[in-house]
């Protein structure tokens, strides 16, 4: 018979070993590999799954993969789950955790051959876990008659920042219409973001879209189609056009787009007794392989006021806020810049070596930002006329260059006829006395004698303006002894009359120091020292409103001292007003709370530089 003593023994060691098998079981994380069954093919996605389980739900684990040579691995995103279950056996209830997250990866080959993608490193607080490489072998796709595939561009020289459009033409016969059941087109020009910028117009509601892959995903372009015959074959011809934007000179040497098509060879019905898939064929195509020649703008005989305009008839016109200003005074010129190129690139050269002289006009220096809108590009900029006999903005140079004919072409806009009055400043010289009447002596009463300066002084010609005058002067003897004899100490006032006489002089002295120099300030500085009081004063009281107002009045304060200053802009101004206006105009801004001081106080900043580049 068992003791008792032996069956706890057992009951412990049992218990114990279940501990360690659970703890094991909790801490053996995973990771491998899933991919899509072949045969794979050259410019066809092989669809990765990188399957990681048992980690912890919290933080994402981190995974690592080398770039595959000969081909592309682009990772679509991550899908995490968790399932939890409680069960309850003998009373005991016992619960359990799983994690998963499923990391979804396409590997695209360029050519044919044995391509190896991976090893996966996966890396969570410390832990780390590593897939094998997985090995593919990918075949070369053949070429059918029934699809045809090309991309082209105009012959003809091509520059950095000019706009250039890519056709795209796509044939495949009618007989596939009804069997398509997908298709893929690539073209490796659209995989260079290296190279170029993209300006793709979206297709409206209703147009016919082309779908073309890219790294990015896939992209839809306006397309149209027709039908065609060529020899004894009926085809479908799809066009589409993108622009590109050329952003480095060189020569570049691109890879024939591809298209694939699935063809449906067998179908089959579902529950709802529609039709599906159930044998599919690829068939295949691919244009030609083509070079690019971007060349740069010369560099030779560049004027001064080229600012990277290129294309074909380019037209600048400004317009001013006002004509009739006194010296000084700030005026807003709009410039609008037309043409057919590229307008996004192009810029504004500088106003100062462009007709503005620094000696009549003060202006900005830099090129300021433009907006593009409607086929043209807009520049607001301010600048200031220092000289009254100005009687005009002259004409305003702009040079682009002609991608057609190979030069430079200056191109300049109409005068704008100003008015312009002497600027009037209050100085000393100005303020006067009353002048007294020359050759003016008289006698006082009493017998007393009684004299006038000499207001004319012939030595040195002066003007009599201010000349000492004593008529009505005591000028007689005092005889009093007592009065001779008597201090200070016994005048009416005292000593401390005394004092509150000399103290009340001299304040009077420096208010009327204080108000002269206030009264000798531009009036132009006044108003801007008053606006820029009243802006920061809004700026501080913004810290007390919600998020999203208190970012709009913080910005709209920045860009009124701006515009009363006149200067160029202070280093992040522009990305800090970029952050009010995100804040200000998301769709979910009643729901934001109070402002962060700290962009109250990176307001203040950038308005102190802004006050001090006008100081």
């Amino acid at each position: 018979m068992v003791s008792r003593a032996f069956l706890r023994s057992f009951a412990l060691l049992a218990s114990l070993v279940a501990l360690l098998l659970c703890a094991g079981t909790a801490t053996a994380q995973r990771a491998h590999i899933q991919i899509s069954s072949g045969p794979y093919y050259q410019g066809e996605p092989v669809d990765i799954h990188l399957v990681v389980e048992d980690f912890e739900e919290s933080p994402e684990p981190r995974v690592d993969v080398p770039d595959p040579k000969g081909g592309r691995l682009e990772f679509l995103g991550v899908n995490p789950s968790t399932r939890s279950s409680i069960s309850i056996t003998n009373g005991r209830m016992t619960q359990t955790k799983a994690v998963r997250f499923v990391y979804q990866y396409r590997f695209i080959a360029a050519t044919a051959g044995r391509f190896q993608v991976g090893p996966f490193r996966v890396e969570q607080q410390g832990v780390e876990r590593t897939t094998g490489p997985v090995q593919l072998q990918v075949a070369a796709l053949g070429k059918s008659d029934r699809v045809r595939i090309d991309a082209r561009w105009p012959r003809g020289d091509v520059y950095p920042g000019q706009r250039m459009t890519v056709d795209i033409e796509w044939w495949f016969a009618v007989d596939l219409t009804e069997r398509m059941h997908d298709y893929r087109i690539e073209v490796p020009m659209f995989n260079r973001t290296d190279l170029f910028r993209f300006a793709d117009a979206p297709p409206e509601p209703g147009d016919t879209e082309l779908i073309v892959e890219t790294p990015t995903g896939r992209i839809a372009l306006k397309a149209t189609v027709t039908e065609k015959v060529d020899g004894n074959r009926r085809f479908k011809v799809v066009n589409a056009t993108r622009v590109l934007i050329p952003l480095q000179p060189g020569e570049f040497n691109f890879a024939a787009p591809t298209v694939v098509v699935d063809e449906v060879t067998r179908w089959r019905r579902d529950l709802f007794g529609q039709r599906t898939p159930r044998g599919v064929r690829k068939v295949p195509s691919s244009g030609e392989p083509r070079k690019l020649i971007v060349r740069d703008v010369p560099r030779v005989g560049r004027p001064d006021t080229y600012a990277g305009a290129i294309g074909r008839g380019f037209s600048l016109e400004v317009t001013a806020d006002r004509s009739v200003l006194q010296a000084g005074d700030p005026i807003a010129l709009t410039l609008v810049l037309r043409g057919d190129g590229n307008l996004d690139g192009a810029g504004l050269p500088d106003l100062a070596a462009g007709g503005l002289s620094p000696k009549q006009f003060r202006s900005p220096t830099g090129s300021p930002g433009g907006v593009v809108a409607d086929g043209a590009k807009t520049f607001q900029v301010q600048v200031r006329v220092l000289d009254d006999s100005v009687r005009e903005i002259p004409p305003i140079p702009y040079t682009y260059f002609d991608s057609d004919k190979k030069k430079f072409v200056t191109v300049t806009s109409r005068p704008i006829a100003l008015s312009v009055r002497r600027g009037h400043v209050v100085t000393a010289d100005d303020v006067v006395s009353g002048a007294v009447p020359p050759g003016r002596p008289g006698t006082g009463a009493g017998g007393q004698f009684t004299a006038s300066a000499d207001i004319d002084d012939a030595s040195d010609g002066r003007d009599a303006t201010g000349a000492l005058s004593l008529t009505g002067a005591n000028l007689s003897i005092v005889r009093d002894h007592a009065l001779l004899l008597s201090t200070s100490n016994e005048s009416v006032l005292g000593k401390a009359g005394v004092a509150s006489v000399y103290g009340a002089s001299l304040a009077l002295v420096a208010f009327a120091f204080a108000y002269r120099r206030r009264s000798d300030q531009d009036p132009a500085v006044v108003r801007r020292n008053k606006l820029f009081g009243t802006e920061r004063r809004t700026m501080a009281g913004a810290a007390s409103m919600p998020r999203a107002e208190a970012m709009s009045v913080v910005a709209g304060a920045l860009r009124s001292m701006l515009r009363a200053a006149s200067v160029e802009r202070p280093a992040g101004l522009d990305a800090f007003l970029s952050e009010c206006d995100a804040v200000a105009y998301a769709p979910d801004r009643a729901t934001l709370d109070t402002v962060d001081p700290e962009v109250i106080a990176r307001a203040q900043s950038l308005a102190d530089e802004i006050e001090k580049s006008v100081s």
